[in-house]
C-alpha cells in the first residue's frame, strides 16, 4: 500500500477533510465516508485551517477482519500496534488497521475495518510524530490523554482530543490502574509509576530507549516533584489501558 501519487489523487478527490492539532502537530484525515469527521469534529477545539503536518488518508474495508482471519462477530480488538521498519517507511498494525506510515514525509495510508472508529488509531499515529518533538502521550485519569514535553523553559502539559469516558479497548499489554502521586523516592520508582501511563506505539528499542530519556526528565522537572509532592494520594490518578 503506497503513499505517493495515488494517495494525492485520492485526497483530492475524497469528499470528508477535517484537520486536528495533536499538541502542535496538525494531522489531516482524508476519506471518502464521514467516520473520521465525526472524530475530528467531536471535539471542535482541536479542528485547525493551518497547513497540515501530516496527511492521513483513511480507507474502509469491509473484508479487513475476513482477510486478516479474524471472526467476524468479534466485539472487541486488541488495540496494541506492532511496528516494524518497512524500507523508509514504518508498518503499524493491530487487529482492525494496517497502516503505512513516513514520518519524514508525514504521510500515512491506512486500510480499517468497517465499523471501526479512528479514534485509537489516530492516538497511536500521535504518539509516532509526538516522539520526534520529544512529546509523550499521558494517561491522566478523566481527562484522557495529554501531551507533555520538557523543554529547557520547564515543562510543558497540552489537552489532546484523546478522551474516551468508556475506557480504551484492551490491549495485549494488560489493562491496570496506576497512581503517579506518591510514588516514592527516587528515579526507578518514579518511572514504574509513570511508565505505564504513556501510551507507547513504537516498542522497537530505539524508541523505547528514547521514550524512558523523556520519562526521566519528565520526573527530574520542578514542576513534576512539586505538584506531585503537594497532592494526596487520590485513587486511581492515571489509568493505564
Amino acid at each position: 500500500m503506497g503513499i505517493g501519487a495515488p494517495a494525492r489523487m485520492a485526497a483530492r478527490l475524497s469528499r470528508y477533510v477535517d484537520t486536528v492539532d495533536v499538541a502542535g502537530v496538525a494531522f489531516r484525515l482524508v476519506c471518502r465516508y464521514p467516520k473520521p469527521r465525526g472524530w475530528a469534529r467531536d471535539r471542535p477545539e482541536f479542528l485547525t485551517t493551518r497547513r497540515p503536518d501530516v496527511t492521513v488518508l483513511i480507507t474502509y474495508d469491509d473484508n479487513f477482519r475476513r482477510k486478516a482471519r479474524r471472526p467476524a462477530g468479534e466485539e472487541t480488538v486488541a488495540d496494541a500496534p506492532s511496528v516494524r521498519r518497512q524500507g523508509r517507511r514504518l508498518l503499524v498494525t493491530t487487529g482492525y488497521y494496517r497502516a503505512t506510515v513516513d514520518v519524514r514525509r508525514g504521510r500515512a495510508a491506512v486500510r480499517i475495518a468497517g465499523g471501526f472508529g479512528v479514534g485509537n488509531l489516530m492516538r497511536t499515529l500521535a504518539a509516532l510524530w509526538l516522539l520526534q518533538r520529544d512529546t509523550l502521550l499521558l494517561r491522566a485519569g478523566p481527562a484522557g490523554y495529554v501531551a507533555v514535553t520538557v523543554k529547557p523553559e520547564g515543562m510543558t502539559t497540552r489537552p489532546t482530543p484523546f478522551v474516551d469516558p468508556n475506557g480504551p479497548l484492551p490491549t495485549s499489554r494488560g489493562a491496570h490502574a496506576r497512581t503517579l502521586a506518591g510514588g516514592g523516592p527516587g528515579v526507578a520508582r518514579a518511572l514504574a509509576a509513570l511508565l505505564p501511563a504513556v501510551w507507547q506505539a513504537d516498542r522497537r528499542r530505539a524508541a523505547v530507549a528514547r521514550t524512558l530519556d523523556l520519562a526521566t526528565l519528565i520526573i527530574s522537572t520542578s514542576e513534576y516533584r512539586t505538584e506531585h509532592a503537594r497532592r494526596p494520594r487520590p485513587a486511581g490518578a492515571v489509568v493505564v489501558g
